[in-house]
């Protein structure tokens, strides 16, 4: 998401699991499939990494427009293309943009990108300057035209009853609601 100066600001909504880490283990099954990590379609117990599959998934499409694997409607389809097959990609993908989708999208876990080594040091965000990036001190390239991001219909009425921002949701994560 972008923030109204242009910032981007990466969210994630918690709505599975609140609190996991690298050495938490859970199961169970939640979100996209084709977003699902490989250890998540084949029910395995699992941690973080099967956040930074999904971001491999996200910046391939982002990149090319498409999955690295079967993206069709059969499910079972794409269940098998994920827990078995090698990511593809078009040829004319930048060399180190594919060797980064391809550490986050690796099959075993323990060697994906993100849970082993930094990926703020891949060669692809070489050119990155991280500190002046965290302190919003660079430029972004794009800013959102003000009306895309304007605030005026959230105003309520003074008498109206405060609102849990999240109130709604059938899941609230215990950090939701400090």
């Amino acid at each position: 998401m972008l923030d109204r100066d242009g910032h981007i600001r990466i969210i994630d909504l918690g709505l599975a699991q609140d609190g996991l880490t690298a050495s938490s283990m859970i199961r169970g099954v939640e979100g996209t499939t084709r977003y699902m990590a490989p250890e998540m379609i084949l029910k395995q117990a699992y941690n973080v990494a099967v956040d930074w599959w999904s971001m491999g998934i996200v910046v391939s499409r982002m990149a090319t427009g498409h999955s690295p694997f079967f993206d069709g409607q059969q499910l079972h389809i794409v269940r098998q293309s994920i827990t078995t097959d090698k990511p593809s990609f078009p040829p004319w993908l930048d060399p180190d943009l594919r060797h980064l989708i391809k550490k986050l999208l690796q099959k075993d876990p323990e060697r994906r990108l993100g849970l082993t080594g930094n990926i703020r040091s891949h060669p692809f965000f070489g050119d990155v300057r991280w500190e002046e990036l965290e302190q919003r001190r660079i430029v972004p390239p794009f800013k959102p035209f003000p009306l895309a991001v304007g605030t005026g219909h959230l105003d309520l009425p003074e008498d109206a009853p405060a609102l849990h921002p999240v109130s709604d949701f059938t899941f609230l994560a215990p950090s939701w609601t400090q």
